[in-house]
């Protein structure tokens, strides 16, 4: 008999670990949720009984305040960032609004035309806004509600017209993902991804019909440089394109078995990617909500159900992440796991020590 005995230590993919759960009372639902520049604090927005509203978290999940905002006709607030001392926030009305530390408005500023699909804050104050009518538009407002610029994209390389999904301000300007409808109607769309410069104008523009993908959902920068963009190709598949600084496509990841849609995806702690994104219950058909993180090879390493709960927010933190579901639900997790090591050499051992005294047995029942 020969035992081989393997001696080392080996690197165990840990799952992150749910540090906590909590649920703002009073919350009928939240719809945003950010970390805050105040030392990892968070600030979730949404609708309460009192109307719309803004909640401020603290790093272990406690509420330490919140705030009621009458704006309009408005009764739920779906986008909030921090301005100054202040506030922008965005609602279902189409109305953008500067609030003060108190809740007060300040200024209000609506939407002249199109549906708001994407809002982003700006390094230097105020937000980028993509909105979709007849023709996608962007729009530029300061710190103060001043409208700065808009710019309608219509066919802008001549294969029909696009819709904007996601806007996002980078170094220089802005990156701007979505896709192409065809000038033949029986012809598939096209993902499309453009860079304007500070003013909107399009510096670059790649569509990524030829691979099969459709429609591109979101796009995130990548701290390496280049982006990470969720898509469904033409045939409805999550995809995820991994593309340079200049949108060329370097990779692309499927996941037609594990996820319906990617809605989000981001560069993940130490390396690798978060995914965001649901898939239909066996039972009935409903989504269910789920975070996967992915090797930079696009495996999967591991992944976490939130259920039939839908996630309006996730927000990678410095030493894991927070997710915000709808009912008002706030899931923080930590990777304190990360990176444990499993020593092989105590397993061979303790698995030797069984087999001699199994074999010492054996030796002294043939001695009988």
């Amino acid at each position: 008999m020969t035992l081989l005995l393997f001696s080392g230590a080996a690197m165990a993919i840990q799952p992150p670990d749910l540090n906590r759960t909590v649920t703002i009372d009073g919350a009928s639902e939240v719809a945003a949720f950010i970390e805050s520049s105040d030392g990892g604090k968070f600030i979730a927005s949404g609708t309460s009984e009192d109307g719309p509203a803004v909640w401020f978290v603290a790093k272990d999940g406690t509420v330490t305040g919140n705030m009621t905002i009458a704006i309009g006709n408005a009764s739920v607030i779906r986008y909030v960032q921090e301005e100054g001392d202040g506030y922008i926030v965005f609602t279902e009305t189409h109305d953008f609004a500067g609030v003060s530390p108190e809740g007060e408005t300040q200024w209000t500023w609506h939407v002249p035309f199109g549906e708001v699909s994407t809002v982003d804050a700006v390094p230097a104050g105020g937000v980028i806004i993509g909105a979709n009518y007849l023709y996608p538009t962007i729009y530029r407002l300061d710190a103060d509600g001043t409208p700065l610029w808009n710019k309608t994209y219509a066919d802008t390389s001549g294969a029909g017209i696009g819709r904007i999904q996601s806007v996002k301000a980078v170094d220089g300007g802005y990156i701007v993902a979505g896709y192409a409808s065809p000038l033949v109607a029986s012809s598939d769309s096209a993902g499309l991804v453009m860079y304007l410069d500070e003013d909107g104008n399009v510096i670059w523009e790649e569509r990524y019909g030829e691979e099969g993908i459709g429609y591109v959902v979101n796009i995130n920068s990548l701290p390496g440089g280049g982006y990470i963009a969720p898509a469904l190709t033409t045939a409805d598949e999550a995809a995820v394109l991994i593309l340079n600084e200049t949108g060329t496509l370097n990779e692309v990841f499927f996941y037609p078995k594990r996820m319906e849609l990617v809605y989000y995806a981001d560069a993940a702690l130490g390396g690798g990617y978060y995914l965001l994104g649901y898939d239909a219950s066996l039972v009935n058909g409903e989504p269910q909500y789920l975070v996967m993180g992915i090797s930079p090879d696009g495996e999967e390493e591991w992944m976490h159900w939130f259920g039939d709960t839908s996630i309006r927010a996730f927000v990678p933190t410095d030493d894991g992440f927070a997710a915000a579901g709808e009912n008002g639900d706030i899931s923080l997790f930590t990777f304190h796991e990360a990176g444990k090591e499993t020593d092989f050499s105590n397993v061979w051992m303790f698995i030797f020590v069984i087999l001699a005294g199994i074999l010492a047995g054996y030796l002294i029942y043939r001695q009988r």
